[in-house]
């Protein structure tokens, strides 16, 4: 059994009940749903809408392949009616499910990227994960969750939600 973080968000329609679907529907017989941060919410990054995303981090416990984890992810979005353009990089969404880190390895290969390959550059990512994960190492700078978090240059507007999930 390994344990991994990943990140959900939503900016389109109801995003806390999208956010709730995502984390119920983690749950299976080979996913079981650890920890939860608090919610925060944010401006789009990367592109310009009018729709601002909550964010929040989860740590699970997996018994599948990460292969198989994101297709976990992958077949949730599609089930929450996630649509994507694959001429369009970053797009609002109903929700968005990503695999942050699992333990402390290291995955290169076409479907999954782990760590996150930019995972230090976002304060949206960043904040959810340190509440569940500050001492977690990201691998591939060889410091912990904390650090990179208190390295970030990004000073985009991430508020910390008073909200049940």
């Amino acid at each position: 059994m390994k344990q991994a973080i990943l990140l959900l968000g939503s900016n389109l329609d109801d995003r806390l009940d999208y956010l709730r679907k995502g984390i119920r529907l983690l749950n299976t017989n080979t996913v079981k749903v650890l920890t939860i941060s608090s919610l925060y919410e944010s401006p789009a990054f990367g592109y310009s809408s009018t729709n601002n995303y909550y964010n929040l981090a989860v740590k699970v416990n997996f018994t599948s392949t990460p292969i198989q984890l994101l297709e976990h992810c992958l077949a949730i979005e599609d089930k929450l009616n996630r649509t994507r353009n694959p001429a369009v990089r970053y797009s609002d969404r109903t929700i968005d499910i990503d695999v942050i880190l699992i333990e402390e390895e290291v995955i290169e290969s076409k479907k999954l990227t782990v760590p996150h390959p930019r995972m230090h550059e976002r304060l949206f990512c960043l904040k959810p994960v340190q509440e569940i994960a500050s001492n977690w190492i990201i691998p591939t700078f060889a410091i912990s969750v904390n650090e990179a978090l208190n390295i970030l240059k990004e000073t985009s507007s991430v508020t910390k939600l008073d909200v049940e999930i």
